[in-house]
């Protein structure tokens, strides 16, 4: 009996204490549980607050535009925070590719966006030639301003060194990054040349005038070759056109060799010829050398004449 005692009582405080193992990894369970969805909260939270941060310094430097060199900071944040909440599986179930619209997803994607569309990673770039040229610009650019600064009135002739120094720089900057920029850069460029070009007026381009002489030349001797080529071209048909319409007449057989032909070519009354007669090439030949009567003899030679009067 006491063996059997002894063997419930284990077997009863086994269970019990499987039990309250069952009971405790289900409150851990669900206090994980619990914590996961408040840590995905809270991402959520702070997300929200650090774009709100990136979209107001963005707002705050756009004009001028400083928005690589301005907003660094809060972009960075940013992108660690989202990549936190992304790592999280939790999150991932809770926020992302829910529904169609995905506003987290689609939020975080417009702002890299904006960044990546003005290139400021070439700003913070690992290559150290990237650095160093973002830094000689902002040297060569503050020595350019102190200088229009210093020069009132006669920035034009004492800072034209300074400026052509940016300007060179920045062109070749340009063509090695084909364009990317930091658009920090690309946009103090802009308006330094603006000012140099407009507000100070110190861009002057050299007019040729022989060059502006010549191309007015051409342009109206154009119009007057073409007009009296085509006038004498007119003219030269127009004599052409009546020559031609004059020989037909010159060469006309007369009126007595069309009839002798006529009379040659009637169809012979005899039981031999069943169909008309057909003239011979002969007579053809002598129809055409037959000679006029003594008025068109003095008609052809008017004629003649005529024609040689036009044409000389």
């Amino acid at each position: 009996c006491f063996n059997a005692v002894n063997s419930l009582c284990y077997f009863k405080t086994k269970m019990c204490s499987y039990s309250i193992l069952i009971k405790i990894t289900l409150l851990l369970f669900v206090v994980h549980h619990v914590l996961a969805e408040n840590i995905c909260d809270k991402y959520l939270r702070e997300l929200a607050q650090k774009q709100s941060l990136f979209v107001q310094c963005s707002t705050l430097h756009s004009v001028p535009v400083r928005l690589c060199i301005g907003c660094e900071g809060q972009f960075t944040e940013m992108q660690v925070l989202y990549s936190d909440m992304r790592e999280e599986k939790n999150c991932t179930e809770k926020f992302f590719d829910k529904d169609r619209i995905n506003i987290v997803s689609t939020t975080q994607s417009i702002l890299t966006g904006l960044w990546t569309k003005a290139y400021c990673d070439d700003c913070f770039a690992n290559n150290s030639d990237a650095s160093k040229n973002s830094d000689i610009f902002d040297t060569k650019r503050i020595k350019l301003e102190d200088c229009l600064r210093e020069n009132k009135g006669k920035e034009c002739v004492l800072c034209l060194t300074d400026y052509l120094d940016l300007n060179g720089f920045y062109d070749g900057l340009d063509k090695n990054n084909t364009g990317k920029v930091c658009y920090d850069m690309q946009d103090s460029m802009n308006r330094t040349r603006s000012h140099w070009s407009k507000d100070l007026n110190c861009c002057h381009r050299e007019f040729d005038m022989l060059l502006f002489l010549i191309t007015c030349g051409i342009v109206v001797l154009l119009p007057l070759l073409f007009y009296s080529s085509t006038y004498a071209l007119t003219k030269r048909q127009e004599r052409y056109h009546d020559i031609l319409t004059e020989e037909p007449r010159y060469n006309a057989p007369s009126t007595s060799a069309m009839a002798s032909s006529s009379v040659a070519d009637l169809p012979s009354t005899s039981s031999t010829a069943t169909c008309p007669r057909v003239p011979s090439k002969k007579n053809i030949i002598n129809i055409e050398e037959y000679t006029s009567s003594d008025d068109d003899d003095e008609y052809a030679e008017a004629t003649t004449t005529k024609i040689r009067n036009k044409m000389a």
